[in-house]
């Protein structure tokens, strides 16, 4: 499947007349205005349980080193299978643009637990409460090593759907929705709703004006096998400055689901993707990196 695309754009704050609109040309078995793929409903799984898979047969090809400084709006060409898509938001300008799927729905998996932690600590503060070391011990391990006991711990804390329906309301978000179970691995976003959620963990709107600064800071300190994707199209003096945050599991719709977040002061990237699992994890993560590899500039 061969999708090429020169991005919609949508300013949120621009006139009518500033807006334009260029779709992509899109061959694929899933095309935009269809639903992907319903996602499973298997909690997360920890990468270390999952079982060997054999070599790609079609995977995206690795992206050079890292030398972009920056992003800005582009035309991204991806060769693979499945479902993907992708939105950027200019913190600069308020522009917003993305793949011509992009208001298609996925499942967020480990990225909501960004917001877990925001929405914790938020009502901690709206409530005149301070956050015990050991919680804030425990936020910082959840959202560093992608803890999921943690995060069952917190989501129900928060409420579970009750706090995924106040991340939209809070967020502005316009496609994403909790699911039945308030499983917080399965709640749905659009890649634009996930850019979204990326400009108000970073803007204070998610975790309140005490806790947004030590949130980006955890989300720049990511670790171990979730740190992957978007980061890796910038060299390290950048990727210190980008805040992240992905989620990745194998469902039990044999497909791998990817949800790829980062930050900066500039920009907020999401992408989304669904893929057969015989094509790894390091296919979805070569799809994050590679949409920002294009997106990328070096001025």
């Amino acid at each position: 499947m061969v999708i090429r695309g020169t991005p919609f754009i949508a300013a949120v704050v621009m006139s009518a007349a500033a807006m334009l609109l260029m779709p992509d040309v899109v061959s694929t078995a899933h095309t935009p205005g269809q639903q992907p793929p319903r996602p499973g409903t298997a909690m997360e799984a920890n990468l270390g349980d999952g079982v060997a898979v054999p070599p790609p047969v079609q995977a995206v090809q690795p992206a050079p080193a890292g030398t972009a400084r920056t992003l800005r709006t582009g035309q991204v060409s991806i060769t693979t299978t499945g479902f993907w898509s992708w939105s950027l938001i200019d913190r600069r300008t308020g522009a917003l643009t993305g793949s011509a799927n992009a208001t298609t729905r996925s499942d967020t998996a480990s990225m909501i637990k960004a917001w877990i932690a925001a929405d914790y600590l938020r009502r901690q503060s709206d409530r005149g409460e301070g956050v015990e070391d050991s919680r804030l011990r425990a936020l910082s391990q959840m959202i560093r090593d992608s803890d999921n006991s943690i995060a069952i711990t917190y989501n129900a804390l928060n409420g579970g759907t009750t706090s995924i329906n106040r991340m939209i309301r809070t967020c502005g978000l316009t496609e994403s929705r909790p699911v039945p179970s308030g499983s917080w691995s399965t709640t749905e976003v659009s890649a634009r709703d996930g850019a979204r959620l990326g400009v108000c963990l970073a803007d204070g709107r998610a975790a309140g004006p005490k806790w947004t600064p030590w949130l980006m800071h955890e989300m720049r300190q990511i670790r171990g096998s979730g740190r992957f994707g978007i980061i890796n199209a910038f060299p390290p003096d950048v990727a210190a400055r980008v805040a992240m945050k992905n989620g990745w599991i194998n469902r039990k719709d044999g497909k791998w689901h990817i949800a790829c977040l980062a930050i900066t002061d500039d920009w907020a990237l999401s992408v989304l993707a669904q893929y057969p699992v015989t094509l790894g994890l390091s296919h979805g993560a070569n799809i994050c990196k590679q949409v920002a590899v294009q997106l990328g500039t070096t001025a």
